[in-house]
């Protein structure tokens, strides 16, 4: 059976494994030491970032980082940055734990509604999607990496 639990502190080994498989995942170079202290320091001190962690008995195989956002309509939306689940888990219910989980949080926090995005080449990730009948939504996601926020700024200023 398939549990979830916020990211407390107390999980930072078996965060980081899932972290680290996931930019792996990604074909993202791998994170410095200082990224990582970076990001179980905010995930433990509750500011900025939020995990909802999923272990199948004791072994942690996914997770889902997600914040509150607004507007949404005039209220709050629960928005999921990413939902990962180790190759050797997907099927066992996972990926439906933890979106079930986030529904619940999100109703908690009296959200109008959740939102997320998956990459329009992520196959797996739609099919995934679409078995738990998802709705869509269309939007456009725009994206300024770090290197070019100096070149991006001159377009701007």
């Amino acid at each position: 059976m398939i549990q979830t639990r916020h990211y407390d502190g107390s999980q930072e080994n078996g965060f980081l494994s899932l972290y680290r498989a996931c930019l792996e995942h990604y074909q993202i170079p791998a994170a410095t030491s200082a990224q990582e202290t970076r990001v179980t320091d905010l995930l433990s001190s509750g500011q900025h970032l939020s995990c909802l962690m999923a272990y199948e008995s004791a072994r942690p195989v996914g997770f889902a980082s997600w914040s509150l956002t607004f507007p949404a309509g005039a209220g709050l939306a629960l928005y999921m940055k990413e939902l990962f689940v180790l190759q050797s888990a997907r099927g066992l219910g996972v990926g439906r734990a933890l979106i079930s989980g986030l529904i619940t949080i999100a109703e908690n926090e009296g959200c109008l509604r959740m939102d997320w995005q998956t990459d329009s080449g992520n196959a797996n990730s739609q099919a995934f999607y679409d078995s738990i009948n998802a709705p869509t939504f269309d939007k456009l996601t725009f994206r300024v990496n770090a290197a070019e926020f100096s070149s991006f700024r001159s377009f701007i200023s």
